[in-house]
């Protein structure tokens, strides 16, 4: 067995083993933990608004759900295809192969972040960020802007610290690692919320014990790979010699 086939084993049996972590954490969690773990944004933005109001934002915050679902879909698309055809010469199809290949193949990231123009890696980036903003936005309904603030503050200090860590070696191979899985994630929390919005979402998506159990377990599981992806990319970047690193 090659050493790219063990890699892409061992991945796989993380990855279920975070989504059987994540539905047994939904199983025995009682649904009112849960659900504070879960919709912190949307648990905030409850309280300033009548039921009327929130009624109108979820119909609005459904349609801005599934407008960034069909763009976030399309990143994912293009990375997949990208990593297979010519499509990688086009603009930005290159960042979108290597978020797509560093967040399922954390061990190929320095590899697929090679030759990039600056404007590629620069979107490895800037994609995933936009997405998270776009999807805690929408989760807020444009309320809540403390818990807001909060989220989206906590994720800069991931990056920052990511950053750190690389040292004097190229980050962009942790962010396109990290950055894909982020997109993944916010893709599931997008279809969730895109089906009566976010508030809707608990009536909805939540209601249903079948379908609490797999959202959750994918949302967790997708969460913790972020760090497992990213660390798994920085591992293999800090093996190399800085001089070799730097450049990709």
């Amino acid at each position: 067995m090659t050493t790219a086939a063990r890699r892409g084993i061992l991945a796989i049996a993380t990855f279920v083993i975070l989504l059987a972590v994540g539905a047994v954490f939904a199983l025995v969690v009682p649904e009112q933990e849960l659900r504070r773990w879960a919709g912190a944004l949307e648990q905030a933005s409850f309280a300033p608004v009548t039921d009327a109001e929130r009624a109108e934002r979820d119909t609005a915050m459904a349609w801005v759900a599934r407008v960034l679902l069909v763009l976030a879909a399309l990143w994912l698309v293009i990375g997949m295809l990208a990593a297979r055809t010519r499509l990688v010469r086009r603009p930005g199809a290159a960042a979108a192969r290597s978020t797509w290949l560093s967040s399922t193949r954390p061990w190929r990231a320095r590899e697929s972040t090679l030759g990039m123009l600056p404007l590629d890696r620069r979107l490895t980036f800037g994609v995933p960020a936009a997405l998270l903003l776009g999807t805690s936005v929408v989760q807020a309904s444009f309320l809540a802007l403390t818990e807001l603030v909060i989220t989206l503050l906590g994720w800069g200090v991931v990056a920052i610290v990511l950053r750190l860590l690389a040292g004097r070696r190229s980050p962009w191979p942790v962010f396109a690692a990290a950055g894909g899985a982020l997109v993944g994630r916010c893709t599931i929390m997008l279809g969730a919320m895109s089906i009566a919005g976010p508030g809707g979402f608990w009536d909805t998506v939540w209601a249903n014990a079948l379908t609490r159990t797999v959202y959750v377990a994918l949302v967790f599981a997708l969460f913790v790979w972020v760090f497992v992806a990213a660390g798994w990319a920085l591992v293999t970047q800090l093996q190399r010699p800085v001089r070799a690193a730097a450049g990709g």
